[in-house]
């Protein structure tokens, strides 16, 4: 059975022990998930519900409600482009959103086939006033088009020993964000046995 390593799990019965109610530690032991696995996949969501003693439905809903937690279909480098209001007026979502597809190849909604880099869509990330604003995993940035997103780019390229050529004319993968469907729990009706009244399946 899946289980954090020692040093977390003692982060999170230690979490645990600040909250009368296990159930109002989600959030943080999400995070913990995060920090162990890389992402939250199924089994992360069993671990949560495990140590907060609630349902695996329970954890799935806070997991798909809060779309910044890192999910398997997302890229390594994962750029959340902010495409509310204040970001998208003047064009600075679309010219941030141009960028990296000129750089990358990739649309909103897309990740490389290497599995590197995601770019999505996402509302307010704050700061409305310095846009366009965008998440990079947990940094984040500010005016983030123009050179500031070159800079960026260039880095991140450069670190994982690609070019902007490794991605030209490469389609970029649809990232499936479809919510998986939990087991159907057995109600009373298919767990009786035997025939029924009128002899017939149990029916």
């Amino acid at each position: 059975m899946t289980d954090f390593a020692p040093e977390i799990k003692t982060e999170a019965e230690a979490l645990l022990a600040d909250f009368p109610n296990k159930k109002s530690a989600l959030l943080m032991m999400l995070r913990l998930v995060e920090r162990q696995f890389g992402f939250i996949d199924d089994a992360g969501m069993e671990l949560a519900a495990r140590y907060c003693e609630v349902s695996v439905a329970h954890v799935q809903g806070a997991v798909t409600f809060y779309t910044h937690f890192k999910r398997p279909y997302h890229g390594k480098h994962r750029l959340m482009v902010c495409a509310t209001l204040m970001c998208a007026m003047g064009g600075h979502s679309d010219r941030a959103l141009q960028q990296i597809e000129a750089r990358l190849g990739l649309r909103a909604g897309e990740r490389s086939a290497d599995g590197l880099f995601s770019v999505e869509k996402v509302e307010c990330l704050a700061d409305c006033h310095l846009p366009p604003v965008v998440q990079v995993n947990f940094d984040h940035r500010t005016c983030f088009e123009g050179e500031a997103l070159e800079k960026f780019l260039d880095s991140a390229l450069a670190a994982e020993g690609k070019t902007s050529a490794d991605y030209k004319g490469k389609a970029g993968v649809v990232m499936n964000a479809r919510v998986p469907v939990q087991p159907v729990q057995p109600t009373l009706h298919q767990l009786r046995v035997g025939p029924g009244p009128a002899g017939g399946s149990g029916a």
